[in-house]
């Protein structure tokens, strides 16, 4: 039981990591506009885009950094333990 519950977790941080990925990336259309129009325009399009839509953006990747941190201690999986890597190539 605990196997799928941690399944389907990790499915849904996948989906949330690649969702505020891609709302990271976003942006970069409107800036390489705002490049190309220039002036005031411009410029009100990248502080509506940094004081609007960053701090929505940056609190999603939060919230599924956290929840993937969940995921694992559901799942038992240390993913920054140090343990003894045997490189012998056989």
């Amino acid at each position: 039981m605990r196997e799928k519950i941690y399944i389907t977790m990790n499915r849904i941080y996948g989906i949330l990591m690649s969702v505020a990925f891609f709302a990271g990336f976003l942006p970069v259309i409107p800036f390489i506009i705002a490049i190309i129009i220039g002036g005031p325009s411009a410029e009100a399009l990248c502080v509506f885009l940094y004081k609007k839509y960053y701090i929505w953006v940056i609190a999603a990747a939060s919230i599924a950094v956290l929840f993937g941190l969940v995921t694992m201690y559901v799942g038992g999986k240390k993913g920054l333990s140090v343990k003894e890597i045997n490189t012998d190539q056989k």
